[in-house]
């Protein structure tokens, strides 16, 4: 673009010579070249021309720096179309290298002849494959102009060559000094948006990693927290269970001793003083003394059941039901050579703790009975529950004989009479239970004692115990 500028002349009126604010300005300042010749016309076109394809360069270069904010993919195509556009390439590729920038997301551009532009290189021919792979593979010190017109551009950050910027031209040309700093500035700056793609993508997955990771963490962390809960849990479940333990065991230990030693020896000075009461005149005074003498035994016997019970069945223990208190007596509560097992038939029925402490007390008496009278050394327990009635009975293998307990039961003398106090307490319970109590001939050969109570009473019972 040329302007016309007008210089103003002197007045021919006046000899005054012009005004300095209105000189004519200088040719060099108008065209930039330092002679009045009349061959400056030449040398003022070529320098208009480079000033023309300086300006085209800073307006390309603008185009890229206003693409980077748009993101890599956008940048890689304004470097591509710039570069094309510049230089009048026929085919510009902008290149990574295969180690280069692994989670960069744009990893080869190409306009083709046509000007249309690619994000690979699958559409680009032969010839242009072998070049970018052969520029890719080699090293390049700067911009490399090859005779197969070619233009090689290294991307470079930092020392290292990342990728290549590649022009090619039909025929072979010489690029000018511009043209080639034009280039530079494209690749470096797609090198370096390329770059940022690629850390920010290495980060976003380090920083999904390291997410993943810390709740992997968390998760295990709070796994560990509760197994190590649940350890301690169990390690304190395993301390009480070892402890009860050793205490059951004491417990029973201790109530074995007493049933099997302190309470027959109780039972043989009780048999001993009924000896000698038959050998004394009832009015004497040895008598009477002797009297008192079997009165405490038999209360001591009497408390020893009960201590012994109390040792074996604490309140500290959950409550349990009728068939579990008596499978408790196959332990403890009896002779050590005496056997006992536990049978149960039918669905059990809930009763009142006062009647299962009656029934329970009862078959404890039957195996008292069993062992230190009748000599059994095995004894069964069964308990059905049958309708509207429940039925306990208690059989031995003993020498007992059942017609001589039905003689005391029918005669009162078990109530009257109080050596017989256990078979007493038993009568007394059953009828408590509204009951019926018999003896006969066990299958084993000894005695059969049979409790049956009905459980329409018991339910009675349990319905006004709740509306209490």
């Amino acid at each position: 673009m040329s302007r016309r500028y007008s210089v103003p002349r002197s007045d021919p009126t006046t000899s005054l010579p012009p005004e300095p604010g209105n000189r004519a300005p200088a040719i060099d300042v108008l065209t930039g070249i330092r002679s009045s010749k009349p061959t400056f016309y030449a040398e003022y076109r070529h320098t208009a021309e480079s000033l023309h394809r300086s300006l085209q360069a800073i307006d390309h270069i603008a185009n890229v720096l206003v693409a980077t904010a748009q993101g890599p993919a956008e940048l890689c195509r304004s470097v591509v179309r710039a570069t094309a556009e510049h230089v009048g390439a026929d085919s510009t590729v902008l290149a990574l290298r295969p180690n280069s920038l692994p989670d960069a997301a744009i990893r080869a551009v190409m306009r083709d002849p046509s000007g249309e532009i690619h994000l690979d290189l699958s559409s680009a021919g032969p010839s242009l494959l072998a070049r970018t792979r052969g520029a890719l593979a080699g090293t390049h010190d700067g911009i490399t102009e090859l005779a197969d017109g070619t233009v090689v551009v290294p991307m470079v950050v930092d020392g290292d060559e990342l990728g290549v910027l590649l022009a090619y031209f039909a025929e072979s040309r010489s690029l000018e000094q511009t043209d080639l700093a034009l280039l530079k500035i494209l690749a470096n700056q797609a090198a370096l948006s390329l770059q940022s793609n690629d850390l920010l993508a290495r980060s976003q997955r380090l920083h999904r990693q390291a997410s993943t990771l810390y709740d992997e963490a968390e998760q295990q962390a709070a796994d560990l927290a509760d197994r190590h809960r649940q350890l301690a849990e169990t390690r304190h479940s395993l301390d009480s269970a070892l402890q009860r333990e050793v205490i059951d065991h004491e417990r029973h230990r201790i109530a074995r001793e007493l049933h099997d030693s302190v309470a027959q020896h109780v039972v043989s000075a009780g048999l001993t003083i009924e000896w000698c009461r038959a050998e004394v005149d009832a009015d004497s005074e040895v008598r009477r003394r002797l009297d008192h003498a079997k009165a405490l035994t038999r209360s001591a016997v009497e408390q020893l059941r009960a201590a012994i019970y109390a040792i074996g069945h604490t309140d500290s223990e959950p409550d349990q039901g009728l068939p579990e208190m008596l499978d408790r007596l196959t332990t403890f509560h009896l002779a050590a050579d005496l056997t006992v097992s536990v049978r149960v038939e039918g669905r059990p029925v809930a009763l009142s703790r006062e009647q299962e402490q009656s029934l329970f007390k009862i078959a404890s008496e039957c195996l008292f009975n069993s062992a230190q009278h009748a000599h059994a050394s095995r004894a069964i327990i069964r308990l059905s529950y049958a309708g509207d009635w429940l039925r306990l009975s208690v059989n031995d293998d003993g020498d007992g004989d059942p017609d001589v307990l039905r003689r005391l039961a029918d005669s009162n003398l078990a109530v009257r009479d109080g050596y017989h106090r256990g078979l007493a307490n038993m009568i007394t319970r059953t009828a408590e239970l509204q009951g019926s109590l018999l003896f006969r001939r066990a299958r084993l050969g000894g005695i059969r004692v049979e409790i049956t109570i009905p459980l329409s009473s018991v339910r009675e019972e349990n319905r006004v115990e709740r509306l209490a």
